[in-house]
């Protein structure tokens, strides 16, 4: 199923939750809404979902109007779509019972084969004569899970399904929904707040802050290349520089960047860490941002080393690898040069 989301816009009262929203999801995709607590997330998918209507605008579903769809139309439409909640709710009994729910209000029924097919792919396999409300958080998802695409939904509508699971269970809670989203091939629109879900999950991220679309498109142009100083910081971005340019620079304080593209007056720029090379000795290149620089501090993750770095008074940080920082010395005090390509720095709008 296609979606389109064409200049949507829902109030309350006196409170607007959403405004002017628009952007498409493709037959088969995986779009994940992301933004803070309270920016609109739910009220979309809701929306999307035909369980509500907009104040304004329109949802086109496969190419057609639906935003004022009623009746027997609607129900034929909610019928094609299924919808797992952030909490699960369990009907009394067992796992079997509460995923024949489904299928049950839409008046069909599932036969042996099927329910093992889905319990099976779902990871529930020999649970079905289990009391469904004794289960653990994550089994819990799973039912839910399970019920709602044993329809075999062309649009699986998720509000944020990893938020009431344990630390522990969303890896494989993740994978489950990744390898049915390309089994099954529907169209996924999953909201969350995790960042990871985003990344690991979709094709197509779209970025919501205070009601309003900050960015959409493809997840790793968003994360990559966002086009705003909100969206780079939501979405984690380091080094983002208040600066003021002109002439192909940008200058904060005392450092002038080199810059391929043109802008003019203030602004922010970002400069990605993974970009960043240090040396101790000043590099023979032709990379137009070179720079002698103190380290602060450095920070030890798991897999890689942070280097925090004085750039005359700008506090700037790479991500390098344990065997680099080993290789060059790097500790508190060090003096060391800092390079990037001109290319490399991301003008924000």
């Amino acid at each position: 199923m296609r979606i389109d989301l064409q200049g949507i816009s829902k109030s309350s009262g006196t409170k607007q939750i959403l405004t002017d929203v628009s952007f498409s999801v493709d037959q088969g995709d995986f779009c994940t809404l992301i933004g803070p607590t309270g920016c609109g997330k739910t009220t979309l998918l809701r929306i999307a979902d035909l369980l509500e209507k907009p104040t304004r605008g329109r949802v086109i579903l496969d190419g057609t109007d639906c935003t004022g769809c009623r009746g027997r139309s609607r129900t034929a439409l909610r019928r094609r779509m299924s919808m797992v909640m952030q909490r699960p709710f369990m009907l009394t009994g067992t796992v079997e019972r509460n995923v024949r729910f489904g299928p049950g209000v839409r008046g069909t029924t599932v036969s042996a084969a099927e329910m093992d097919e889905v319990l099976d792919a779902t990871g529930l396999s020999g649970m079905g004569h289990r009391n469904a409300r004794t289960l653990s958080g994550g089994e819990m998802q799973k039912v839910a899970i399970a019920r709602a695409v044993i329809t075999k939904p062309e649009l699986l509508v998720l509000d944020e399904p990893l938020n009431s699971v344990d630390q522990g269970f969303k890896p494989e809670l993740r994978a489950l929904i990744g390898r049915l989203h390309r089994e099954m091939g529907m169209t996924v629109l999953m909201a969350t707040h995790d960042l990871s879900d985003a990344l690991a999950l979709s094709n197509r991220t779209a970025v919501l802050s205070e009601g309003k679309l900050m960015q959409a498109g493809e997840t790793a142009k968003v994360f990559s290349q966002p086009e705003s100083l909100f969206v780079a910081s939501f979405t984690g971005m380091k080094n983002l520089i208040p600066v003021r340019f002109g002439n192909g620079t940008a200058t904060a304080g005392d450092v002038v960047f080199s810059l391929t593209e043109q802008a003019q007056g203030a602004g922010y720029i970002c400069i990605p860490p993974e970009v960043i090379v240090l040396s101790l000795e000043k590099p023979d290149s032709s990379q137009r941002n070179t720079f002698r620089a103190v380290v602060s501090h450095l920070e030890r993750m798991p897999m890689y080393d942070t280097v925090h770095f004085l750039l005359k008074g700008l506090e700037l940080q790479s991500t390098i690898t344990r065997e680099s920082t080993q290789r060059l010395g790097l500790e508190a005090g060090s003096e060391l040069w800092v390079s990037f390509k001109a290319t490399s720095v991301r003008i924000l709008g």
